[in-house]
Protein backbone atom coordinates (compact mmCIF):
# COMPACT_ATOMS: atom_id res chain seq x y z
CA UNK A 1 0.00 0.00 0.00
CA UNK A 2 1.12 3.53 -0.87
CA UNK A 3 2.33 5.56 1.72
CA UNK A 4 2.77 2.53 4.40
CA UNK A 5 6.01 0.21 5.05
CA UNK A 6 5.54 -3.67 5.49
CA UNK A 7 5.99 -3.42 8.87
CA UNK A 8 2.87 -1.66 8.54
CA UNK A 9 4.38 1.93 9.86
CA UNK A 10 2.56 4.90 8.16
CA UNK A 11 5.89 6.59 6.16
CA UNK A 12 5.97 10.69 4.48
CA UNK A 13 5.86 11.05 1.00
CA UNK A 14 9.80 12.19 0.87
CA UNK A 15 11.19 9.03 3.31
CA UNK A 16 13.89 7.14 2.17
CA UNK A 17 13.63 4.83 5.02
CA UNK A 18 10.72 3.37 7.63
CA UNK A 19 10.92 5.11 10.86
CA UNK A 20 10.09 1.79 12.47
CA UNK A 21 11.95 -0.89 11.01
CA UNK A 22 14.94 0.85 9.03
CA UNK A 23 13.62 -0.70 5.87
CA UNK A 24 14.86 0.94 2.90
CA UNK A 25 12.01 2.41 0.69
CA UNK A 26 14.32 3.07 -2.76
CA UNK A 27 17.65 2.56 -4.14
CA UNK A 28 19.72 5.19 -3.54
CA UNK A 29 22.16 6.11 -6.38
CA UNK A 30 25.08 9.20 -6.07
CA UNK A 31 25.15 11.52 -8.74
CA UNK A 32 27.83 11.56 -10.93
CA UNK A 33 29.86 14.42 -11.78
CA UNK A 34 29.56 15.87 -15.10
CA UNK A 35 33.40 17.32 -16.15
CA UNK A 36 32.84 20.87 -17.61
CA UNK A 37 33.41 21.94 -21.08
CA UNK A 38 36.36 24.03 -19.79
CA UNK A 39 38.50 20.99 -18.73
CA UNK A 40 37.26 18.97 -21.29
CA UNK A 41 38.52 21.55 -23.71
CA UNK A 42 41.44 21.68 -21.83
CA UNK A 43 42.49 18.04 -22.14
CA UNK A 44 41.49 17.90 -25.59
CA UNK A 45 43.44 20.67 -26.60
CA UNK A 46 48.00 20.37 -26.53
CA UNK A 47 49.48 23.24 -25.65
CA UNK A 48 52.52 23.77 -28.16
CA UNK A 49 55.28 25.57 -26.06
CA UNK A 50 56.20 29.34 -27.08
CA UNK A 51 59.43 29.36 -28.91
CA UNK A 52 61.97 32.44 -28.03
CA UNK A 53 63.79 34.03 -30.60
CA UNK A 54 67.28 33.84 -30.05
CA UNK A 55 68.98 37.19 -28.64
CA UNK A 56 70.54 39.49 -31.45
CA UNK A 57 73.95 40.36 -30.91
CA UNK A 58 74.90 44.22 -29.45
CA UNK A 59 75.79 46.31 -32.50
CA UNK A 60 79.16 47.43 -32.81
CA UNK A 61 79.60 51.05 -32.70
CA UNK A 62 80.83 53.85 -30.39
CA UNK A 63 77.38 53.49 -28.03
CA UNK A 64 78.92 49.84 -27.16
CA UNK A 65 80.62 50.15 -24.42
CA UNK A 66 82.75 46.48 -24.66
CA UNK A 67 83.94 47.85 -28.18
CA UNK A 68 84.89 51.10 -27.74
CA UNK A 69 87.24 49.69 -24.41
CA UNK A 70 88.11 47.11 -26.75
CA UNK A 71 89.16 49.27 -29.19
CA UNK A 72 91.35 51.90 -27.13
CA UNK A 73 92.86 49.10 -25.93
CA UNK A 74 94.03 47.68 -29.63
CA UNK A 75 95.22 51.13 -30.62
CA UNK A 76 97.45 51.93 -27.63
CA UNK A 77 99.02 48.75 -28.71
CA UNK A 78 99.48 50.11 -32.51
CA UNK A 79 100.91 53.16 -31.47
CA UNK A 80 103.11 51.43 -28.61
CA UNK A 81 104.20 48.61 -31.51
CA UNK A 82 104.71 51.27 -34.52
CA UNK A 83 106.85 53.86 -32.38
CA UNK A 84 109.18 50.94 -31.41
CA UNK A 85 109.26 49.63 -34.88
CA UNK A 86 109.90 53.26 -36.43
CA UNK A 87 112.90 53.36 -33.34
CA UNK A 88 114.34 50.44 -34.97
CA UNK A 89 113.86 51.83 -38.26
CA UNK A 90 111.51 49.40 -39.75
CA UNK A 91 108.39 51.73 -40.64
CA UNK A 92 107.87 49.52 -43.40
CA UNK A 93 106.09 47.43 -41.13
CA UNK A 94 103.01 49.88 -40.37
CA UNK A 95 100.64 48.24 -42.27
CA UNK A 96 101.37 44.99 -41.21
CA UNK A 97 100.75 46.71 -37.45
CA UNK A 98 97.76 47.95 -38.24
CA UNK A 99 96.10 45.23 -39.99
CA UNK A 100 97.05 43.05 -36.25
CA UNK A 101 95.90 45.72 -34.36
CA UNK A 102 92.19 45.66 -35.96
CA UNK A 103 92.52 41.74 -35.79
CA UNK A 104 93.71 41.70 -32.06
CA UNK A 105 90.64 44.05 -31.17
CA UNK A 106 88.06 41.52 -33.01
CA UNK A 107 89.73 38.24 -30.97
CA UNK A 108 89.83 40.40 -27.83
CA UNK A 109 86.36 41.45 -28.35
CA UNK A 110 85.36 37.67 -28.60
CA UNK A 111 87.01 36.68 -25.58
CA UNK A 112 85.30 39.16 -23.50
CA UNK A 113 81.61 38.69 -24.52
CA UNK A 114 81.62 34.93 -26.03
CA UNK A 115 79.94 36.56 -28.97
CA UNK A 116 80.63 36.01 -32.51
CA UNK A 117 81.13 38.68 -34.72
CA UNK A 118 80.12 38.92 -38.56
CA UNK A 119 83.08 40.28 -41.10
CA UNK A 120 81.02 43.37 -41.15
CA UNK A 121 80.84 43.68 -37.83
CA UNK A 122 84.64 42.25 -37.39
CA UNK A 123 85.38 45.45 -39.81
CA UNK A 124 83.52 48.14 -37.34
CA UNK A 125 85.26 46.63 -34.64
CA UNK A 126 88.57 47.14 -36.64
CA UNK A 127 87.26 50.99 -37.69
CA UNK A 128 86.52 51.68 -34.03
CA UNK A 129 90.17 50.73 -33.11
CA UNK A 130 91.57 53.18 -36.44
CA UNK A 131 89.62 55.78 -35.24
CA UNK A 132 91.57 55.82 -31.89
CA UNK A 133 94.95 54.85 -33.58
CA UNK A 134 94.39 58.03 -35.64
CA UNK A 135 93.45 60.68 -32.45
CA UNK A 136 96.23 58.76 -30.46
CA UNK A 137 98.75 59.24 -33.27
CA UNK A 138 97.68 62.74 -34.27
CA UNK A 139 97.72 63.76 -30.54
CA UNK A 140 101.49 62.57 -30.56
CA UNK A 141 102.59 64.08 -33.78
CA UNK A 142 101.28 67.46 -32.70
CA UNK A 143 102.64 68.03 -29.43
CA UNK A 144 105.94 66.56 -31.88
CA UNK A 145 105.45 69.50 -34.30
CA UNK A 146 104.64 72.30 -30.91
CA UNK A 147 107.87 71.29 -29.85
CA UNK A 148 110.10 71.09 -32.57
CA UNK A 149 108.45 74.02 -34.81
CA UNK A 150 110.75 76.68 -32.75
CA UNK A 151 114.00 75.48 -33.97
CA UNK A 152 115.64 73.32 -36.73
CA UNK A 153 115.04 69.89 -35.52
CA UNK A 154 111.66 70.31 -37.20
CA UNK A 155 113.36 70.51 -40.71
CA UNK A 156 116.13 67.96 -39.73
CA UNK A 157 113.29 65.73 -38.56
CA UNK A 158 111.90 65.93 -42.29
CA UNK A 159 115.04 65.23 -43.78
CA UNK A 160 115.51 61.56 -41.49
CA UNK A 161 112.11 61.08 -42.39
CA UNK A 162 112.97 61.55 -46.04
CA UNK A 163 115.71 59.61 -46.53
CA UNK A 164 114.30 56.94 -44.28
CA UNK A 165 111.90 56.33 -47.00
CA UNK A 166 114.00 56.46 -49.90
CA UNK A 167 112.87 59.93 -51.60
CA UNK A 168 114.80 62.01 -54.09
CA UNK A 169 117.77 64.44 -52.42
CA UNK A 170 116.17 67.40 -53.62
CA UNK A 171 113.20 66.29 -51.27
CA UNK A 172 114.72 68.07 -48.33
CA UNK A 173 114.91 71.43 -50.33
CA UNK A 174 111.29 71.03 -50.64
CA UNK A 175 110.38 70.78 -47.30
CA UNK A 176 112.21 73.77 -46.43
CA UNK A 177 110.30 75.60 -48.53
CA UNK A 178 107.19 73.89 -47.92
CA UNK A 179 108.00 74.88 -44.08
CA UNK A 180 109.26 78.78 -44.62
CA UNK A 181 105.61 79.12 -46.00
CA UNK A 182 102.65 78.95 -43.32
CA UNK A 183 100.15 78.66 -45.91
CA UNK A 184 101.75 75.37 -47.62
CA UNK A 185 102.74 74.25 -43.57
CA UNK A 186 99.45 74.38 -43.09
CA UNK A 187 98.13 72.62 -46.15
CA UNK A 188 100.53 69.81 -45.93
CA UNK A 189 99.80 68.77 -41.99
CA UNK A 190 96.03 69.05 -43.22
CA UNK A 191 96.39 66.46 -46.49
CA UNK A 192 99.11 63.96 -44.10
CA UNK A 193 96.65 63.73 -41.70
CA UNK A 194 93.62 62.97 -43.83
CA UNK A 195 95.62 60.53 -45.73
CA UNK A 196 96.90 58.38 -42.47
CA UNK A 197 93.07 58.60 -41.61
CA UNK A 198 92.29 56.88 -44.43
CA UNK A 199 95.43 54.81 -43.83
CA UNK A 200 94.52 53.75 -40.28
CA UNK A 201 90.86 53.16 -40.55
CA UNK A 202 91.18 51.03 -44.05
CA UNK A 203 94.03 48.62 -42.91
CA UNK A 204 92.21 48.33 -39.08
CA UNK A 205 88.89 47.47 -41.03
CA UNK A 206 90.31 44.95 -43.22
CA UNK A 207 92.48 43.21 -39.81
CA UNK A 208 88.96 43.18 -38.19
CA UNK A 209 87.01 41.59 -41.36
CA UNK A 210 90.35 39.05 -41.54
CA UNK A 211 89.81 38.38 -37.21
CA UNK A 212 86.03 37.88 -37.83
CA UNK A 213 86.49 35.80 -41.21
CA UNK A 214 89.06 33.51 -39.22
CA UNK A 215 87.30 33.30 -35.62
CA UNK A 216 84.21 31.93 -37.31
CA UNK A 217 86.20 29.54 -39.11
CA UNK A 218 87.78 27.99 -35.98
CA UNK A 219 84.19 27.95 -34.65
CA UNK A 220 83.05 26.11 -37.59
Amino acid sequence: MDGYCTCGAKLPDDALFCHRCGRPLRELVPPQPEESETTAHEEATPVEPVAVPPAEPPVINFHNGTAVRVGFLAAALVQLVSTLSAAAGASLLMPLVLLGGGFYAVVLYIRRTGTGLSVLNGARMGWITGIFSFVIMTVFFTAGIAILAGSDQLLKAYKESAQSLGLPADAADQIQKVLADPGAFALSIGIGLAFQFLLLTALCSMGGALGARFSAGRRN
